[in-house]
C-alpha cells in the first residue's frame, strides 16, 4: 500500500463510526500518526471537505483511505 504524503489528498473506503463521512469523501493529509501503544496501525490525520468547506479534522487508520488518483497527477 502507498502511503500518502502531507498535504495529499486521500479517499475514504468505509464508514467512520462517529463521523458524517463516509466511504468516497475526500480528506487532506495533515499529519502522519505513528503506530503505539493503543493503535498498531500507522494513521492520518485528515481535514476533510465537503463542498469545498472544511468540516471537521479526524484521524483514521491508513487502511481506510486510498490515494486519490488527482493526488497522483
Amino acid at each position: 500500500m502507498k502511503t500518502a504524503g502531507l498535504f495529499q489528498s486521500v479517499e475514504l473506503t468505509q464508514v467512520v463510526p462517529g463521523t458524517p463521512f463516509h466511504a468516497g469523501d475526500l480528506g487532506i493529509v495533515v499529519e502522519y500518526l505513528e503506530p503505539n501503544e493503543t493503535q498498531s496501525e500507522a494513521g492520518y490525520l485528515l481535514e476533510m471537505f465537503r463542498n469545498n468547506e472544511a468540516l471537521d479534522v479526524i484521524a483514521v487508520p491508513i487502511s481506510w483511505t486510498k490515494l486519490n488518483s488527482a493526488s497522483t497527477q
